[in-house]
């Protein structure tokens, strides 16, 4: 991405960019680029038009704006903000009319989503650039972290930057801004550690509930049963629903169970399994020893028996103490 964006700050402007997907950081970035370069001209206010789209938008007025030369030397470009929103019909006309003309301008199309399979995505992705902005995941989204701290005069561990993904989840202006923090936090400091971000990082909408989820689980697999029940009764009093809790508790048997059986490396682990980061595989090692494989079976089967009887009817609360009792009763190996 950021090699796009460097092309848009100095390259030549492509005739049309398709922006798609969910991450919106990179949605922001890209208008924020082209704005940038607009405005370089000193003409910005007069090369630069933005079109909301909607169900009722019809083209003609952006047509019209497309086919206006720029004033003085600078760039111009038109920008079409919710273009999913936009009837296909309209958008097969605009595409069309894109590709017969050659404006002197250029159109950035923003869609929330885009189904490429389209007759009109085709022809727009087929007159430009497409920008596709995935959310960032595992080590690709490890790596940014780091570049952006790099990039800010300041390095991150390894261990602090998987400990801050598991809080931070993947939205990544939720991640900027928390890695401002830390950056502001560590001063003079040139690395960012592990416990700079457990006293400073924030949880991520959502994620403090899923924490607290984590932290039951991690204790059932460290045997702690006094302290599993009493996060798991903290869950329940404040409403945690226990079909939510059991599959969590179903993942942390499955960490524990890739752990202990691993070949290769952490992050291919991870990978394999579906989860955003190695530190959970990492984490879960320290407690695998405890377990054979024949326990974690056992574990697997307690699991699959609390969701049988839930379904049945049986009180979620007294399930999950039961299964709790029975993880951390588990014997240890040896």
């Amino acid at each position: 991405m950021q090699k796009v964006l460097e092309s848009i700050k100095t390259g030549q402007l492509q005739k049309v960019y398709t922006v798609h997907g969910p991450e919106a950081a990179w949605h922001t970035a890209v208008y924020k680029a082209l704005h940038d370069r607009v405005a370089e001209s000193g003409f910005g206010d007069w090369n630069w038009s933005v079109y909301h789209g909607s169900k009722d938008f019809l083209v003609d007025e952006l047509l019209t704006d497309m086919a206006t030369l720029p004033w003085g030397s600078g760039e111009k470009v038109a920008v079409l903000k919710d273009a999913h929103l936009v009837p296909a019909e309209e958008l097969e006309r605009l595409a069309k009319w894109l590709k017969e003309h050659e404006p002197p301008g250029c159109l950035a199309a923003f869609f929330g989503k885009l189904d490429t399979r389209l007759r009109y995505a085709k022809l727009f992705l087929s007159l430009g650039m497409e920008i596709n902005c995935n959310q960032l995941q595992g080590e690709e989204l490890l790596r940014h972290i780091a570049g952006y701290c790099i990039a800010r005069g300041k390095s991150i561990s390894r261990a602090a930057g998987e400990l801050f993904m598991e809080m931070a989840g993947s939205d990544l202006q939720f991640i900027h801004n928390e890695l401002d923090k830390l950056i502001s936090y560590a001063g003079e400091g040139q690395e960012i550690t592990r416990e700079m971000v457990q006293e400073v990082a924030s949880l991520a909408p959502g994620e403090a509930e899923q924490n607290a989820v984590f932290a039951m689980t991690e204790q059932i697999a460290a045997g702690d049963q006094k302290a599993a029940l009493a996060a798991l009764d903290r869950l329940l009093d404040a409403g945690e629903n226990p079909f939510r809790i059991l599959p969590l508790i179903e993942r942390e048997l499955r960490l524990l169970l890739a752990a202990k059986t691993h070949s290769g490396n952490f992050e291919d682990t991870a990978k394999a399994m579906g989860e955003r980061s190695p530190y959970p595989v990492r984490k879960a090692a320290k407690y695998a020893p405890r377990f054979s494989l024949d326990q974690l079976y056992q574990g697997f089967g307690a699991v699959v028996e609390a969701d049988q009887e839930m379904k049945l009817g049986a009180s979620g609360e007294a399930v999950l103490r039961d299964l709790v009792i029975r993880l951390t009763l588990l014997p240890h190996e040896g």
